[in-house]
């Protein structure tokens, strides 16, 4: 697989759905813990049946700063597969300060779909202790600390607005994580923007987490 600069810039343009994630203190909020206090409200079990608890849905949120580079290599259906593997800084909620790794594939000049995170940065998250991640997470957020929440992005939306930025969206489910997340569930949505001259941008995250 090589690097190629020229196919970037016009690829670029299909980065959409880089990963990413927000703001947000890792102090829990006054919501969080009324939803914690509503979790045990469990479903009361009748007449011999166990008791099954209902977990609790929180609205969880990320923001990144992120680094997209443009590989291509392989041969696919209709010529040279494009692929956009990512990294970023940032925080989430629950967690704090963190990292996200991503990779997309380009299926269209403003279009990609999910591809998986461990092609281009599988030693990087062995580093930190994750491993066994299934083919279908295209992206996660760690803290580095073992906690991580894996992602399936579904599809990734841009539009140009100008030479220097390109605004994009994505759909996004929750498929698992370690950790405090493990077996993870949930669906959100991505928006930010890139550069598509230089591969930087930001992305902010909104979900619903059952974890």
């Amino acid at each position: 697989m090589k690097k190629n600069y020229l196919v970037a810039k016009i690829v670029f343009g299909l980065c959409a759905g880089i990963f990413a994630t927000s703001c947000i203190s890792d102090t829990e909020s006054p919501i969080l813990t009324e939803q914690l206090e509503k979790s045990v409200a469990l479903s009361e079990g009748t007449s011999g049946e166990e008791n099954l608890r209902k977990l609790p849905e929180f609205n969880y949120i990320e923001k990144f700063s992120n680094q997209i580079t443009v590989i291509v290599g392989g041969q696919g259906e209709f010529g040279s597969l494009v692929f956009l593997p990512g990294t970023g800084v940032g925080n989430a909620t629950f967690i704090g300060k963190s990292y996200s790794f991503l990779n997309q594939l380009a299926i269209g000049p403003t279009t990609t779909v999910s591809a998986p995170v461990t092609q281009f940065y599988s030693d990087e998250l062995s580093d930190l202790g994750l491993v066994n991640i299934p083919d279908e997470v295209s992206s996660l957020t760690t803290d580095g600390k073992g906690n991580s929440v894996w992602y399936k992005n579904i599809l990734n939306r841009t539009t140009p607005s100008s030479s220097t930025r390109t605004d994009f969206t994505a759909d996004v489910e929750i498929v698992g994580g370690t950790g405090k997340f493990e077996g993870a569930t949930g669906n959100g949505t991505v928006e930010g923007f890139f550069n598509p001259q230089d591969g930087k941008g930001s992305t902010t995250l909104r979900a619903s987490i059952v974890y």
